[in-house]
């Protein structure tokens, strides 16, 4: 039985191309530390917020779409990724899951289970590396903590490499 999840698409415009030779091989997953899925979109498709994700899930597994994974979004700010290389935005795909990232806020099985489809269709189209955290990326290393935690091993058989 094939499993359907909501989705939407609503633009940011927060985003831009990614560098020609660019090839996407990393997910970040992020928390949102805002409480809502509709909050989030919403400073997304700000231009003044100069932030934006790929992909947000709610709590329900709801998702939207904010900009294209074929494009840049703006969601690790300053980074580099495990093996050194940085600018983590030219070469992954973001996904946020709304929650609080206070390390009590739980991540329910219907977002967890929207994210493995997530990444699983995205498999479809990349070629993915690794999968890492906000926290694993983001420079200095302590700037940011997300996705506190998350439960990783629900993702480890997905086939990707995990560094959280």
């Amino acid at each position: 039985m094939v499993t359907y999840f909501p989705f939407d698409w609503i633009q940011s415009p927060n985003f831009g191309k990614r560098p020609a030779t660019a090839e996407v091989d990393t997910i970040v997953i992020h928390s949102t530390v805002i409480p809502t899925l509709e909050a989030t979109v919403a400073a997304f498709t700000r231009t003044s917020s100069q932030v934006s994700s790929h992909y947000v899930i709610g709590k329900d597994g709801h998702i939207v779409q904010c900009v294209s994974s074929f494009a840049r979004a703006w969601h690790a700010g300053v980074s580099e990724d495990p093996t050194g290389r940085k600018n983590v935005n030219d070469f992954s795909v973001g996904i946020e899951l709304v929650n609080l990232n206070d390390g009590k806020d739980p991540y329910p099985t219907a977002q967890v289970t929207a994210l493995r489809y997530l990444i699983l269709s995205l498999k479809r189209r990349f070629e993915f590396g690794q999968i890492t955290s906000h926290a694993n990326i983001a420079r200095p290393l302590g700037r940011k903590t997300d996705p506190l935690g998350f439960p990783w091993p629900q993702l480890a058989d997905l086939g990707i490499p995990l560094k959280p």
